[in-house]
């Protein structure tokens, strides 16, 4: 029989961090406001005059990018692993982004930063 215990997620934390969470690291030596403002700068997303919904932060877009290229996830896996996974969503600080990108967005996010 499996014990459960009611620090399973602490515990669940800690084994993470001994084994060298990638994300985390990530997190704590990577500037990703800046290199967003770099993105916003060198590939400027179009105007909204014409309505519709409003993009994604491009922040998070560089942070999915960044985990779909370091894992080598297809648009598809990584919308998976978006929904699946306790992981990705702190990296991607997604309790402030309360929906997550489609496949497609991350396709044409790929695309306007000429990412394949």
């Amino acid at each position: 029989m499996i014990k459960t215990s009611l620090f399973a997620d602490q515990e669940r934390e800690a084994k993470l961090n001994k084994l060298g969470d990638a994300l985390r690291v990530m997190a704590e030596h990577v500037d990703f406001a800046a290199l967003a403002a770099e993105v916003d700068r060198a590939a400027p997303r179009p105007g909204r005059e014409r309505g519709g919904r409003p993009p994604f932060p491009t922040e998070l877009m560089v942070r999915v990018l960044l985990i779909q290229q370091l894992f080598n996830l297809s648009d598809a896996q990584m919308e998976f692993q978006l929904l699946e996974s306790d992981q990705e969503p702190a990296f991607l600080d997604a309790t402030a982004n309360r929906f997550l990108a489609e496949a497609r967005s991350y396709y044409a996010a790929a695309a306007s930063l000429r990412i394949s």
